[in-house]
């Protein structure tokens, strides 16, 4: 059965595993890294500004849900959390949980932008090794991981999604055929220009009242 994520699960639970593999002289996050991890500007789409309230809210979940822990390190009192991505793929695989990552931290990618971005984390030798394990995310019998969307204008491959989260409006599915008309949707209504005037009057009454108001001496 698939996890449900919040967004704020969603980053924190890639920012953990990010760092995990690019920084893990650094690993496991104190409370204050995983902030700053969530919060980056760069690798990051949206970019975030969590707060510790949010945070603890995002991390509470994960532990909750078994896809975190707390690791307290000898001889320190300072709280340090891990990532259990593991659980949510039901893999250790490197390269899918290298490639749901970035997913995770950027959002619906194509499968050359997933092999680009994921350098760090692990080595795909190809887009068309990519494409292939995103197809098998996408076929699991126990329930799809993620899911293929429209292709944009301009775009040569699809984007492709996770599916922990709920879908945002600009993320749907493609509408399904339709007549012109339905594709374009209601028309929108165009103020008219007697409204127009009537309205750049009523702004330049104030105005000239305002001004009015300032020449007249104080009491």
């Amino acid at each position: 059965m698939l996890i449900e994520l919040t967004e704020i699960e969603a980053r924190v639970l890639g920012s953990l595993v990010e760092k995990a593999l690019t920084t893990p002289e650094q690993y496991p996050l104190s409370y204050n890294a995983l902030l700053n991890a969530c919060n980056q500007k760069t690798s990051r789409d949206p970019v975030m500004q969590l707060d510790e309230t949010v945070l603890g809210k995002g991390l509470h979940g994960l532990l909750q849900k078994g896809l975190a822990e707390r690791c307290q390190e000898p001889g320190s009192r300072v709280p340090r959390f891990g990532h259990r991505i593991h659980v949510l793929l039901q893999s250790e695989d490197p390269k899918q949980i290298g490639a749901m990552t970035i997913l995770l931290l950027r959002g619906p990618q194509t499968p050359g932008e997933i092999k680009n971005r994921s350098e760090r984390l692990c080595s795909f030798a190809s887009t068309v090794e990519v494409d292939a394990m995103l197809q098998e995310f996408a076929a699991r019998s126990d329930g799809a991981l993620v899911s293929k969307l429209p292709r944009q204008p301009g775009q040569k491959e699809a984007r492709y999604r996770h599916l922990f989260c709920p879908a945002s409006p600009e993320h749907a599915a493609a509408p399904s055929p339709a007549g012109p008309a339905a594709l374009a949707g209601p028309a929108k209504a165009e103020p008219s220009s007697d409204r127009l005037a009537a309205l750049e009057k009523r702004v330049e009454a104030l105005e000239a009242g305002l001004a009015q108001l300032a020449k007249r001496p104080p009491a």
